[in-house]
């Protein structure tokens, strides 16, 4: 972790940061909780903790073609991710927050010139409404989607993808996220990892922390 040296001289000579949106930037993960188990209620399964594990890291492409075909549901894929994007859509446009000191942060990395993108798993449209509800949105020069690129962070190519869009390389920026999935994949390309706390990683916290470049409860640490 960041401890062994310091990490902070190095961050501020970054040139861009990217940054993942669900339990990072803002404050999601709760929305997303119990929505595959109630989804499945609706048809009489229960969701698997096996299931519940893998689909965490897949993007909505992924895990709404994977939870059709395992429990064989009478719905397109497309029609699940529909009301899927129902169900929490109301918690991104209306009360999902920011974590604490993300907005000043962003508008510090403006004001300092580095650019700023956003590479999520997440879908366009509630990635909008929930950045634009809490005036982040026009802070973020760059937009990846997983679904954009066909793969979840357990592969490289969101990442890959961002900074093609930033014009930047991996030595020339730095990622925000909060799950350990993630971390290891950035690191497999040469990322400088920030990890921001997350109640959702809270059993991986250890590995967090010590696989890190660097491990922050919030943004204000930064500020």
């Amino acid at each position: 972790m960041s401890g062994v040296y310091d990490f902070d001289k190095i961050l501020t000579n970054k040139t861009s940061s990217m940054f993942d949106l669900d339990g990072t930037l803002i404050d999601s993960m709760w929305v997303w909780d119990r929505l595959l188990i109630d989804f499945l209620k609706g048809y009489n399964y229960e969701a698997s903790d096996e299931v519940l594990s893998r689909v965490a890291h897949m993007t909505l492409l992924q895990s709404s073609a994977y939870v059709k075909q395992v429990y064989d549901l009478p719905v397109s894929a497309g029609e699940i991710r529909r009301c899927w994007n129902d169900m929490v859509y109301d918690g991104y446009a209306h009360k999902i927050k920011p974590k604490k000191g993300a907005p000043e942060y962003l508008e510090k990395l403006k004001r300092d010139g580095k650019k700023v993108a956003v590479a999520t798993a997440c879908s366009k449209e509630l990635a909008e409404v929930c950045l634009k509800n809490n005036d982040m949105y026009d802070l973020i020069d760059v937009f990846t989607y997983a679904d954009e690129v066909g793969t979840g962070k357990r592969a490289p190519d969101v990442y890959i993808e961002c900074l093609r869009r930033l014009g930047s390389v991996a030595a020339e920026s730095v990622l925000f996220e909060d799950i350990l999935v993630a971390l290891n994949t950035a690191k497999r390309i040469g990322l400088s990892v920030v990890i921001v706390e997350d109640g959702s990683a809270e059993k991986d916290r250890d590995k967090l922390m010590e696989l890190s470049d660097k491990y922050i409860v919030d943004f204000t640490e930064l500020m």
